[in-house]
């Protein structure tokens, strides 16, 4: 579907087409090695709930106006593969570390609806959930970079698939600068400029804080902005759990608004059982390497 006509055409500038590649290539990495490992982990399921809600508000065109091959293929095929990917997560649930993927969904959907709606308001229906998918599809990767950031080990997949789905708003900037090269004062699209330089800043923040570290990602060691992203996530996890019990009496389901203060002494727990586990097994090991040390003697 990548006809000539598309390359010497400004808005459909060789930069598109990598990112757009570049984006769907990620996707069906991260697919292929869910399913292929039947295993979630490292990936994080939030990431994709806020990526599904980016297409769906943002393609809503699909069903208003015709669309060409290209775009018709592209959209389809993100909003399928991100139903997989949540599927997945329900299929291969044992596999999948709730208390890693902890941010706080309720604190980037309702702050990111109010700034589209001032933005955007009397514009018509389609054009605010147009702006809606702008400012949420940047903070769509925190939730997986949290899960990077926390995780002990980050398997080589998960890595490749953010820095391709993370990757690929790089080239859409590159794209951006190319059309405002070629168009002037004529071009301009603020809300995606502005979303866009938000992600890049997330996503090289990201990269500097991969290539620092060789095996284990975790928060000590981590960048500026990464100690920055972990604090505010323990703080809004916090701060959602005290309201909630003191209004309803209860958290809100599925992790919808992070982990809380019970959330982080659940997983202190487990950790200090497996910690003994782990003591346990090694002091049985040196005494039966002792044993058979006396058995030679």
């Amino acid at each position: 579907f990548c006809c000539g006509w598309m390359f010497d055409n400004v808005g459909w500038n060789v930069f598109r087409l990598l990112g757009d590649a570049l984006h769907l290539s990620g996707m069906v990495l991260g697919l292929v090695t869910v399913w292929t490992a039947r295993s979630v982990e490292g990936f994080s399921r939030k990431t994709q709930v806020l990526y599904q809600t980016v297409y769906i508000t943002r393609y809503l065109d699909v069903f208003t106006q015709p669309q060409g091959l290209y775009l018709t293929f592209f959209k389809v095929t993100f909003i399928a593969i991100t139903t997989a990917m949540l599927y997945a997560f329900s299929h291969f649930h044992t596999t999948y570390d709730a208390s890693t993927d902890s941010c706080n969904l309720v604190a980037i959907y309702l702050p990111t609806a109010l700034v589209a709606y001032v933005s955007s308001a009397g514009t018509g229906f389609r054009q605010e959930m147009w702006a809606y998918s702008e400012f949420l599809e940047p903070l769509a990767m925190v939730p997986q970079y949290i899960v990077c950031y926390r995780a002990p080990r980050v398997r080589p997949a998960a890595v490749f698939y953010v820095l391709a789905v993370g990757g690929y708003r790089a080239l859409y900037v590159c794209n951006w600068i190319y059309k405002r090269y070629k168009w002037h004062a004529a071009y301009h699209d603020y809300i995606s400029w502005f979303g866009g330089a938000l992600e890049c800043i997330l996503f090289f923040d990201f990269v500097v804080r991969i290539s620092q570290r060789k095996e284990v990602i975790g928060a000590i060691g981590a960048s500026p902005l990464g100690r920055i992203l972990l604090h505010i996530d323990n703080s809004a996890g916090r701060l959602s759990e005290k309201i909630e019990m003191n209004s309803i009496g209860r958290r809100l389901p599925f992790g919808l608004s992070g982990n809380g203060l019970a959330d982080d002494e659940k997983a202190r727990k487990q950790w200090d059982v497996s910690d003994r586990l782990v003591d346990e097994e090694s002091c049985q090991l040196l005494t039966m390497a002792a044993a058979e040390d006396d058995d030679v003697f």
